[in-house]
C-alpha cells in the first residue's frame, strides 16, 4: 500500500520526461526549417546587393552563391515574379514515408 504513491510519483516523472523530450525534438525540427528559410533570403539579398537584381530561382542561388540545404528533407518554392521585386519563399519539410 505504501508503494502507491512512490509507484505514481515514478510513472509521471516518465510521462514528464517523454513529452519534455518530444517537445524538444520539434522545437529543433523547426529551428532547422527557420535556418533553411534564412540561409535563401540571406542569399536573395546577397545577390540583389551583388547583382541590383533578384535571383531568378532557388537553382540559381546554388549554382552562384552556394546556398545548400538538404533536398531530400526540404521542399523549396521560390516565387519570383520579377527582377526588382523581392522572391517569396516557402520551405515546407517533406514528410517521411510511412
Amino acid at each position: 500500500m505504501g508503494y502507491i504513491i512512490p509507484a505514481a510519483v515514478f510513472t509521471a516523472l516518465i510521462v514528464w520526461i517523454c513529452v519534455a523530450l518530444g517537445n524538444a525534438s520539434e522545437a529543433s525540427g523547426r529551428g532547422q526549417l527557420n535556418a533553411v528559410k534564412n540561409t535563401i533570403e540571406n542569399g536573395i539579398t546577397l545577390c540583389y546587393a551583388i547583382e541590383g537584381i533578384y535571383p531568378p530561382s532557388a537553382e540559381y542561388l546554388s549554382e552562384n552563391y552556394g546556398v545548400t540545404y538538404d533536398r531530400e528533407k526540404y521542399i523549396v518554392h521560390y516565387d519570383c515574379f520579377a527582377d526588382n521585386v523581392r522572391p517569396t519563399v516557402t520551405v515546407l519539410e517533406r514528410q517521411a514515408p510511412k
